[in-house]
């Protein structure tokens, strides 16, 4: 089976808007309609799922030869806590732990390291990216 997207991310990778979406896609072979119908006193509600493939087709017919799209992944969601300091606190020291930490200075340094990641413009679907070409020993020289 296909991947299902949502309407929103299929105007992403459009690059068009969600009315858009749900005009051209509605009445498509193999979109799934969540939606409930409309009648004279309420409007139609239309929540869609549309299969990959589908968007591929539309997408090959469109342009005249074979189109592969490749969707954004999902950011993780997370729901605002006011007790989000001491999860993440109790997170860092479970990490630390674990991994036989004992040292300020990589606390220190994991703490840097997010504040610049949260600080940036940078989308958090590349921070696992940008992490991972980081050079740890860069920081070490510096304090």
């Amino acid at each position: 089976m296909s991947e299902l997207l949502t309407v929103s991310e299929v105007a992403l990778v459009l690059k068009c808007s969600e009315d858009a979406v749900v005009r051209r896609f509605a009445s498509m072979d193999g979109v799934i309609d969540l939606g409930r119908a409309g009648s004279r006193d309420k409007r139609q509600y239309r929540v869609l799922r549309i299969p990959k493939v589908v968007v591929e087709r539309y997408l090959t017919r469109k342009a005249g030869h074979p189109i592969q799209i490749e969707v954004p992944a999902r950011p993780e969601r997370r729901r605002k806590s006011e007790n989000w300091k001491t999860k993440a606190i109790l997170n860092l020291a479970k990490a630390g732990l674990q991994n036989g930490c004992r040292d300020k200075k990589v606390y220190r340094q994991l703490a840097n390291t997010a504040f610049v990641l949260a600080g940036t413009n940078v989308p958090e679907s590349l921070w696992a990216e940008i992490m991972g070409s980081y050079d740890w020993t860069d920081e070490d020289r510096r304090e």
